[in-house]
């Protein structure tokens, strides 16, 4: 019975999502007012509305922002929006509705999901706060229906310098490069491998684009570079299978009888997800695109070596002394994935499987030299957070210095 009814809803959900899509990007934009031009105020009030019960990465990194500002002592209340997109993981976090109007509302959501939500969280909170968009993009341009949103912020933030030079194509308000919080603390370092294996990790949902996770491509890696040796494991820890079989089906083909790759796919709670990152002999992605690469930096605060295609919003923390880069080639994007159809002449990495390969042997052949790397990396992912932090970022808009840097002419001036 449970399984006719998640069938039922699944196709409930495919029948209206074209309705629903035509919606939020051609009448949503064009009857809901845009944001009203006001001053940063000097309200230590938050609001921070987003997927904040959702596994997914900008659920996380709603959960990281709350976290930040009320160590800050900042008074912050929480608006969840997850079952409203059918995302509600039951992720727990500290919920609370403070009554304070105006002060800052961040939103935890990228474009797609941002007009709904306005709504459904109030908009008579939004039309008297200053509002800013947490936005992570993986493209060097922008969907038409991203720009359209804009005019809806006051201000952006985003999670690495790739995101800010792609946004700023299109406006002169503030985009400001805020790093998730992780608190270098959040990780263990050293954790005690009891599996005694050499073991690969990487976390993607398949929701997120198949092709850009690009998983395919870490098993050809895996396998030139190990083959069958039973004394190395490949883990892909996935979640959503169940939703896109066809991909899931693809991956299954692609490793084939190789007893020593596992795939994973179930939702895990954030300390599980840790773990398994913390098991790690190196966290890998071989990646097409990031707009930041959020277990990449869990794998790094944790002191995990990490291999990763050298292009995208991960090679803020990434680089050649603090991580394994791998090589890549600058292909178009060829993606049927829903959030693609409105960018045209955009490109991303094809990661090379060989030199992928290359990097896991050397890994392999001189773990000790790998931590190292792996520490400088950590220290250094530790002071960039803490030069890019969402508390720098707030003063700047309220003493008035958070400025679009001089670059290219914006191509939406109205916004």
């Amino acid at each position: 019975m449970k399984f006719s009814r998640d069938l039922t809803s699944r196709s409930a959900r495919r029948f209206l999502r074209t309705p629903a899509r035509f919606a939020r990007r051609e009448v949503l934009p064009r009857v809901l007012p845009p944001a009203r031009k006001m001053l940063a105020p000097k309200s230590h009030h938050v609001r921070v509305v987003g997927l904040l019960s959702s596994a997914t990465g900008i659920g996380k990194s709603g959960r990281l922002c709350l976290e930040i500002l009320r160590t800050a002592a900042y008074m912050a209340s929480t608006h969840d929006v997850s079952a409203l997109f059918a995302a509600d993981d039951d992720i727990s976090y500290e919920a609370s509705d403070l009554s304070a109007s105006g002060g800052f509302s961040i939103y935890h959501l990228n474009p797609p999901m941002l007009l709904p939500a306005l709504i459904r969280s109030g908009l008579n909170r939004y039309y008297g706060s200053y509002n800013i968009g947490y936005w992570a993009w993986e493209l060097e341009t922008l969907p038409r229906e991203w720009v359209s949103a804009i005019k809806f912020m006051h201000a952006i933030f985003v999670p690495s310098r790739f995101c800010q030079a792609a946004i700023q194509r299109y406006t002169e308000k503030p985009v400001i490069v805020v790093a998730p919080p992780f608190s270098p603390c959040s990780g263990s370092i050293g954790v005690k491998r009891r599996h005694g294996l050499f073991r690969v990790v990487n976390v993607f949902r398949f929701g997120s684009s198949f092709e850009r996770k690009n998983p395919i491509a870490l098993v050809k890696a895996f396998r030139l570079a190990f083959g069958a040796d039973t004394q190395t494991q490949l883990v892909l820890k996935t979640s959503d299978g169940a939703r896109f079989p066809s991909e899931i089906s693809r991956l299954r083909k692609a490793i084939g009888d190789m007893d020593n790759v596992v795939v994973i796919d179930e939702v895990w709670p954030e300390d599980r997800l840790a773990e398994i990152i913390q098991s790690a002999d190196v966290y890998a992605s071989l990646h097409r695109s990031e707009g930041y690469g959020f277990p990449l930096a869990e794998a790094m605060v944790a002191g995990v070596p990490v291999l990763a295609t050298n292009w995208s919003g991960n090679t803020d923390f990434c680089l050649p002394e603090h991580s394994f880069p791998v090589d890549f080639t600058l292909v178009p994007v060829r993606d049927g994935h829903g959030d693609y159809d409105q960018v045209s002449d955009a490109r991303w990495a094809e990661p090379s499987v060989d030199h992928a390969a290359e990097q896991l042997q050397r890994i392999r052949n001189d773990i000790g030299g790998a931590h190292q790397r792996a520490q400088s990396g950590r220290q250094f992912l530790a002071r960039h957070i803490a030069t890019h932090d969402y508390l720098g970022a707030l003063d700047s808009i309220v003493t008035g210095t958070a400025l679009a840097p001089a670059g290219p002419a914006c191509q939406d001036r109205g916004h």
